[in-house]
């Protein structure tokens, strides 16, 4: 009985170095035109496909391009949301690292609070739209919101954040023009 550990070697008709050589400045383009992201990131999706790749069996080249096209966009969007996450150290004039803030001090901390809580007032938002906003700028995902969060559908979630966005932008518009 075979088990997936016990997989035989993949046989190919498709020499994947050939391949590469071919398709994939056009991956990495065709992948920078669908997400905005670095490029380190989308080189990195890239090569993610290209490796996943060689795990395949390889029948017909031109199967072979949607595969990896759809396996390096996906992997450049999880890769652009990890780095929307994380936050760039603060560099000087000189290219010195500046001393960030620390996130802990309780005096930036409320200030950052009171300057959201009263840029959500001014802006309108339902408790509901307050909530599953500030879900969504915690990175977790329309999908986790609906499931572990909120108990509505994925749907559901992504117009309350459409229309929380568009009640912060139009009170932030009014804002900056008095």
């Amino acid at each position: 009985m075979s088990t997936l550990t016990d997989r035989p070697a993949v046989q190919s008709n498709v020499n994947p170095a050939a391949l590469f050589d071919v398709y994939h400045d056009r991956l990495c383009a065709n992948v920078r035109r669908v997400v905005t992201t670095s490029d380190a990131n989308v080189e990195d999706a890239c090569m993610f496909a290209w490796v996943a790749l060689l795990d395949r069996e390889l029948e017909h080249p031109d199967a072979v391009r949607g595969w990896l096209y759809t396996v390096a966009v996906r992997e450049a969007i999880k890769l652009a949301r990890r780095s929307r996450r994380t936050v760039a150290i603060p560099e000087g004039e000189n290219g010195e690292v500046l001393e960030p803030a620390d996130p802990r001090d309780p005096v930036l901390t409320r200030e950052v609070l009171i300057d959201a809580a009263a840029a959500v007032r001014a802006a309108g938002l339902t408790d509901r739209q307050a909530r599953i906003l500030g879900l969504q700028v915690l990175g977790f995902t329309y999908q986790e919101i609906a499931a572990v969060h909120t108990g509505d559908s994925q749907r559901t979630v992504e117009r309350q954040i459409l229309r929380a966005r568009r009640k912060l932008t139009d009170a932030l518009t009014n804002h900056r023009r008095l």
